[in-house]
């Protein structure tokens, strides 16, 4: 019985089929990134037990999800692209394990109210703010659609960090490599006043350069443990609104 009030607190109000199929995926995926690429975690402790949580991360790879779902015990709501629900396997198993669909490139006020919904019933939910996968290892700006999502959940925020990802498997890159070096921070939670306070902008710069510099310092982590054979040098080098960037940066091929 304590072991099923545990689960229920991980993922409050979600069918006991979805919490254990969720769980029973949770050990092997971790041992995956694990052994294979190095994952380390850092600051999981900073994602509150109980209650709605928001979750922003900067997006590398397509290995995103799973990599951030087993860096934390509870469980999380993706925002994922509409075009990967339309599919019938991929869509049926994707919403299984949480996802919620957003239509890019444009307000989607459904997808909105369904993060709002999920964050009011107590649960985790993590969106990418850039909007898409980086395409050369360094962070973009992030979108403003967040600012909103913030303003009317009004939960605690956790700042995520993951890097060494775009390494192992870049965006152009058909399938990733068998090997490399993730790092993933959880940065402290902060509360909703902070950042409503700070303007719709100003929220957005804020957790921007919160973002960028945990990413800058698992950046320098992993050329230490790796002796500078990873990451390779490249814009990811540099933060997102460092001049230098500027300059190496090549026009995204596919925005």
């Amino acid at each position: 019985m304590l072991l099923l009030d545990l689960l229920r607190t991980r993922n409050p109000g979600i069918p006991l089929p979805r919490l254990l199929a969720y769980e029973s995926c949770w050990y092997p995926i971790r041992a995956f990134f694990t052994c294979l690429y190095h994952m380390q975690v850092e600051g999981r402790e900073h994602v509150p037990r109980r209650g709605g949580v928001l979750v922003v991360a900067n997006h590398q790879t397509n290995f995103d999800p799973p990599l951030m779902a087993v860096g934390c015990r509870r469980h999380f709501h993706f925002v994922a692209k509409l075009p990967l629900f339309r599919h019938p396997l991929a869509g049926a198993i994707i919403r299984y394990y949480n996802a919620i669909p957003i239509e890019q490139g444009k307000p989607d006020t459904a997808a909105i109210k369904a993060s709002i919904e999920h964050l009011r019933a107590g649960r985790v939910v993590l969106i990418y703010a850039e909007g898409n996968r980086t395409h050369d290892g360094a962070m973009n700006r992030f979108k403003p659609g967040m600012a909103l999502l913030i303003r009317r959940a009004r939960v605690p925020v956790v700042p995520l960090a993951i890097e060494g990802a775009f390494d192992a498997w870049p965006r152009r890159r058909p399938r990733p490599k068998i090997t490399g070096h993730i790092r993933i921070r959880f940065g402290e939670a902060i509360a909703p006043a902070d950042l409503i306070a700070a303007g719709p902008q100003g929220m957005l710069e804020m957790l921007e350069r919160r973002i960028d510099d945990m990413r800058l310092d698992l950046r320098r982590k992993i050329r230490a443990a790796t002796r500078g054979r990873l990451p390779r040098p490249g814009p990811g080098d540099y933060r997102f609104d460092d001049p230098i960037l500027q300059t190496l940066r090549t026009p995204d091929p596919d925005p």
